[in-house]
């Protein structure tokens, strides 16, 4: 019987004995697996001690190539964030609404491709593409967003994107009689209008090979039909891997769509294109957005349009559909200027709009637009 008491508490004694070494544990725990003082050293903290270290000297005669590889984003101004004192607005689209990843744009005789993908993931494409058709680069200027190869001779049985696309378009014309030729393409990179999204302007030169000094730009209209379609369908492809340029960043061309303040403190939607193409890219947006248009009138540059009330399910940040009864009336003014086209959003009598409403109206078209 005493040997099973001691027994017995001793037992107890061992139990207490693992609770208070388990409870030590517990909290020292994070101090001895997690903190740079335990077994385990935790970097996630590291930032809140770094301090900037001197700048990198290169030697002289050298140059450096060094870029800082997690850029601070710049900070985009909210013209209208300070009128929502009271009222939570719409939080900004993260993404384009249209679902069209590569498509090419027409209006008149001139096309360009429109791609969801920024110009820093565009550049890099552009770029493969060239090295598989085994041309060379001459030029490059990423401020201008411009990439321009060498002078290359058409060869039927190449095969390659650039010179299959440049012999159709030439065989059309029968430009290659009289003498051979050189040919040369420029691709310029621009920022889209919707945010994020970018522009593929083709330029095609002709010379003769004896004779390069004398240079006929654009002389074959068929020639840059044909590459902006191989190459948008080379890039719908995925050939070439995805991937984030540095030198792509440096592409400084504005802003084609900016929402801003007009001297009356009312939202605008600023195009930095030319009417014709704004007028076709309002018209766009509206269709492509579900907007009922009840009159557009080129000759006013004005635009009439239902606004429903309530929401289309599941729709990201559209706020227009054809269903349902009633609804709000508002007109589009397009307005010529220096710089480009205004678009301003107006009621039926021609008055300014809520704040809210005008820019969730400008918000959209800019989301939709092409």
């Amino acid at each position: 019987m005493g040997n099973s008491v001691l027994a017995w508490r001793g037992w107890r004694a061992g139990c207490v004995a693992a609770v208070l070494i388990a409870a030590m544990l517990a909290s020292a725990g994070c101090r001895i697996f997690g903190d740079d003082a335990g077994f385990f050293v935790d970097p996630r903290d590291d930032y809140v001690a770094a301090r900037v270290g001197e700048p990198l000297e290169v030697p002289e005669g050298m140059e450096s190539s060094v870029g800082d590889t997690w850029p601070i984003p710049d900070i985009v101004v909210q013209p209208t964030a300070k009128t929502y004192s009271d009222v939570v607005p719409r939080p900004r689209l993260l993404a384009g609404a249209s679902t069209d990843a590569i498509k090419i744009q027409r209006l008149g005789t001139k096309s360009w491709i429109v791609l969801a993908d920024a110009p820093e993931q565009v550049w890099p494409l552009v770029k493969q593409l060239m090295e598989d058709s085994r041309v060379d680069v001459a030029r490059e200027d990423p401020p201008a967003g411009i990439i321009e190869t060498a002078w290359f001779s058409v060869d039927p049985s190449a095969g390659d994107i650039l010179r299959t696309a440049v012999g159709t378009g030439l065989s059309q014309q029968q430009q290659t009689a009289e003498g051979s030729w050189l040919d040369r393409v420029q691709v310029r990179i621009e920022r889209g209008i919707r945010l994020g999204s970018s522009e593929v302007h083709i330029v095609h030169y002709r010379t003769r090979s004896e004779s390069e000094g004398t240079i006929d730009a654009s002389a074959v209209p068929e020639v840059e039909g044909e590459l902006i379609t191989e190459i948008a369908d080379y890039l719908a492809q995925g050939v070439a891997s995805a991937s984030v340029s540095m030198v792509g960043r440096e592409i400084a061309s504005e802003r084609k769509a900016r929402i801003v303040e007009d001297e009356d403190g009312a939202p605008t939607l600023v195009l930095h294109i030319g009417f014709d193409r704004a007028w076709a890219t309002v018209d766009g947006a509206l269709e492509r957005a579900d907007m009922e248009v009840t009159q557009a009138d080129r000759d006013t540059a004005t635009f009439r349009a239902v606004l429903r009330a309530e929401a289309k399910p599941g729709f990201f940040a559209r706020v227009f559909s054809r269903r349902g009864a009633g609804g709000t009336l508002v007109t589009l003014r397009l307005r010529e200027r220096d710089d480009g086209v205004v678009v301003e959003v107006r009621d039926d009598g021609g008055r300014p709009v809520a704040r809210e409403l005008a820019e969730q109206v400008l918000l959209t078209l800019r989301e939709f637009a092409a």
